[in-house]
């Protein structure tokens, strides 16, 4: 009974899942047009292997005995265990028996370059100093409590004694002495009073 209903239904509008993005749902490629990139093949592939050039820079011819000294300096180190990668290369010597360096690489005319495009063409003259503008009058007007106190820090005052401190010090003397003092034992009486009374609570 319900298949007549949903075919008259269905005939309308083909009954699909919501697509994302591959054929023609919603009109347009979307996502898959995206995906893909432009055009039919014509980009061009990635290569790893090579180093890019710059615009006025222009392919190096290498020999094949050059290639394999390259390929061989910077392969992979064979490591049978852990200690072999401490493993330290004996240098190569050449026929006199010194070590041979590796030239180094003339880097004046890249700095040159650089320093050429470093350089803004049109550079707007720095901003004036404002230190005229700041007033230093109220400067030691301060809402922050710390700066008064640090800046009493290694100042030698003295205090002057009176009878206010005099009386301070009796005070703390007599309070440290009872302090250090031992308590008073209780009597046998108190004793066996307070352990009725935790008996009763």
């Amino acid at each position: 009974m319900s298949e007549p209903a949903a075919t008259s239904e269905g005939s309308a509008t083909p009954a699909r899942g919501r697509g994302r993005g591959r054929g023609k749902s919603r009109g347009g490629l979307g996502k898959y047009l995206r995906a893909r990139g432009r055009g039919r093949g014509r980009g061009r592939p990635a290569e790893f292997g090579k180093r890019l050039l710059l615009e006025d820079e222009e392919p190096e011819e290498i020999d094949e005995e050059e290639q394999e000294e390259v390929e061989r300096r910077f392969s992979r180190r064979q490591l049978v265990s852990n200690a072999d990668r401490y493993a330290e290369p004996e240098p190569e010597l050449n026929s006199e028996g010194e070590e041979v360096v590796e030239p180094e690489i003339d880097l004046s005319s890249f700095l040159e370059r650089q320093k050429l495009s470093s350089q803004p063409s049109s550079a707007a003259p720095p901003p004036p100093d404002d230190d005229d503008d700041v007033d230093t009058t109220l400067a030691h007007i301060t809402s922050n409590p710390q700066a008064v106190s640090q800046s009493k820090k290694g100042r030698v005052q003295q205090i002057e004694w009176d009878a206010g401190l005099e009386e301070l010090s009796r005070e703390k003397a007599a309070a440290d002495a009872t302090r250090d003092a031992p308590k008073p034992e209780k009597s046998e009486k108190a004793d066996m009073e307070d352990f009725l009374d935790d008996l009763l609570n």
